[in-house]
């Protein structure tokens, strides 16, 4: 349960209670003493429980941080459209944009319904808003992936998997052991690939099934027809769309974990462990050159 809000800061944060605060503070300075200050304190301690009490003042209170917050979210939302927009190609900014616009005419030419219909225009509207959003996230998704698709080689994969088995077959204990450590790695590479390639596919399948609903919708709605019918259409897109998204995100954070993967390094590293400590040959200590002994004067000669 949502806690519930501190009516009594509350109270005292109303522009109402402030400015009673600085007219009695502005007497004080007038004045030159501090009666104004005691007789407004002692009207706070008094009417601030009141006012916050009261049934009235909570329900606005609680309306107002109700209205903030969904300004708050409507803001993050906004925010983050526009950041995945910012990333994605021209091509997929105009499509995207080209869906805004038919769902606004759906909520267009269904804005003149019966009160009795507005029920199901709302839930209408909530259920393009999330197909807008999860036709987003996808297509925005699908940039994580080709860059992880152009990172990996599942060619050479394949080829390094027939080499170790040659090796394996042909090595010693050691090799076999390391061998098979880079094989395992290997091949759990190629299934996340493989997973990777099929979510691909089944994005783009998705994202052109919703391109193709709201034409359909946008055309039914032209002929005004009941949005019970077109609210039960969407029902089962919108579910397919939840497990679509469900799995996008479990292989995202695969793909996140898997630093090899999207970084395209290779697996030397583990076969590096085969490379043996060799003793180094032990260096001839330096020899540093005797000092020269130094020589006997030359004898002077006698002239006799």
């Amino acid at each position: 349960m949502p806690e519930d809000p501190n009516y009594l800061a509350h109270a005292f944060k109303s522009q109402y209670n402030i400015i009673g605060l600085v007219t009695a503070f502005g007497f004080a300075v007038v004045s030159g003493t501090w009666l104004p200050l005691l007789v407004a304190a002692g009207v706070e301690m008094i009417a601030l429980p009141l006012v916050s009490g009261n049934g009235r003042f909570q329900r606005l209170v609680k309306a107002r941080e109700s209205q903030e917050k969904t300004q708050a979210r409507e803001e993050k939302a906004q925010y983050e459209v526009s950041e995945m927009l910012r990333f994605l190609p021209d091509p997929e900014r105009v499509r995207y944009r080209q869906l805004e616009h038919q769902a606004q005419e759906i909520r267009n030419n269904y804005a003149g319904l019966d009160a009795t219909s507005r029920m199901l225009v709302d839930e209408l509207e909530g259920k393009l808003g999330f197909l807008l959003n999860f036709y987003l996230r996808m297509r925005h998704s699908l940039s994580r992936y080709d860059r992880y698709f152009s990172t990996t080689d599942p060619e050479r994969m394949q080829e390094r998997i027939a080499m170790l088995d040659h090796e394996i077959a042909n090595g010693s204990a050691r090799v076999k052991e390391v061998k098979t450590r880079t094989k395992l790695v290997l091949e759990k590479r190629m299934e996340r690939y493989q997973k990777a390639l099929e979510n691909k596919q089944l994005i783009d399948a998705q994202t052109e099934t919703v391109q193709e609903v709201l034409q359909l919708l946008r055309d039914q709605s032209y002929s005004m027809r009941d949005p019970r019918s077109i609210t039960e259409q969407l029902d089962g897109l919108v579910s397919s769309a939840e497990e679509t998204e469900r799995g996008v995100r479990d292989m995202e954070e695969l793909l996140s974990l898997d630093t090899d993967s999207l970084l395209g390094s290779g697996l030397e590293d583990l076969e590096s462990e085969l490379d043996t400590e060799t003793p180094a040959r032990p260096t001839p200590p330096l020899r540093t050159p005797a000092a020269p002994t130094p020589s006997a004067p030359p004898r002077k000669k006698v002239i006799q």
